[in-house]
């Protein structure tokens, strides 16, 4: 189940999603609104056959742009690779549209529309390295992969330290022993937990100076947590011994998966992805668009 600070963290990026999203379907009813109306109105073969790519250019933008946002929030490998192929795919649309453009513009064209093409040319260039990384990092699924090592392996170790520790102190004698070593098993319990909490924060920490502090607060409670199971040893009878063992290897496992946790959530990958699809890419994006949108107007203006 999705802890609380998990689904806030995702409620945000997920709204800023949703706006995103309608932002690109209402691009591509508008394109093709106007590519059926400026269809009638434009005039000469030229005309029309701009119009014509134009408008499918346009549409393929907002489909790649789609994709790839699908690519990018998709939680599987699997997913986000068939989601980043069908937005290359759309991409590929758009290249081979604007080979076909500039020929148009360069033989029965405007000065005009002759520098919006340019324009359009260098932004498509940027927003093409942009997908590049974008959908290479997006395929990573880091923070994901993070989450869930946390919640699996992380947490059935977790599980097995309790149950060991539990034995481990179920018949000791004298009763004050018992409160004694129970109240240390219970530190190293807790100790245990937090690093668990401290695992989520540092997926959805940003900042990499906050990811080191809370990698700083892991050690000390990893540090809790070793000297809980030290002292628990040094009380343990000879007939209880093997679940201290227990979980003291457990423990060492589980701070090897921690290790990995920390290396993936370092990568970051769905979070810089989510940054830069918001970012950077939604603003050359808006460039692309705005070139073709003018060159429409200039085509459907010509007698």
């Amino acid at each position: 189940m999705m802890k609380a600070d998990e689904k806030e963290a995702g409620k945000s990026i997920g709204l800023a999603w949703a706006a995103s999203l309608v932002a690109t379907a209402l691009i591509t009813l508008l394109a093709s609104f106007w590519f059926q109306s400026a269809a009638i109105m434009g005039g000469g073969a030229a005309g029309s056959q701009k119009l014509a790519l134009l408008a499918e250019m346009r549409v393929s933008l907002a489909r790649s742009a789609e994709k790839e946002k699908s690519a990018v929030l998709s939680e599987s490998d699997e997913e986000s690779a068939n989601f980043a192929e069908q937005s290359k795919a759309a991409a590929s649309e758009i290249g081979s549209d604007l080979k076909k453009l500039e020929k148009l513009v360069a033989s029965s064209g405007s000065e005009k529309e002759k520098k919006l093409v340019a324009n359009f040319g260098k932004s498509w260039a940027e927003l093409q390295q942009i997908d590049g990384r974008l959908l290479e990092s997006a395929m990573q699924n880091t923070n994901v992969k993070a989450l869930d090592l946390s919640g699996t392996i992380g947490s059935e170790l977790q599980q097995k330290i309790d149950g060991n520790l539990a034995k481990l102190t179920a018949k000791v004698k004298p009763e004050w022993r018992k409160a004694q070593m129970e109240k240390i098993a219970t530190d190293a319990k807790l100790a245990i937990r937090n690093i668990a909490i401290l695992q989520m924060r540092h997926v959805n920490a940003t900042a990499d100076g906050d990811k080191k502090r809370l990698e700083a607060s892991m050690q000390a409670e990893q540090a809790k947590v070793g000297a809980a199971l030290k002292s628990l040893d040094k009380m343990t009878g000879k007939k209880s011994r093997v679940f201290i063992r227990e979980a003291t290897t457990d423990f060492g496992e589980f701070m090897r998966v921690n290790s990995e946790i920390v290396r993936l959530s370092t990568l970051n990958t769905n979070r810089s992805t989510a940054a830069l699809s918001l970012g950077d890419k939604r603003k050359t994006e808006a460039e692309c668009d705005r070139a073709l949108e003018a060159l429409q107007k200039l085509a459907a203006a010509k007698p």
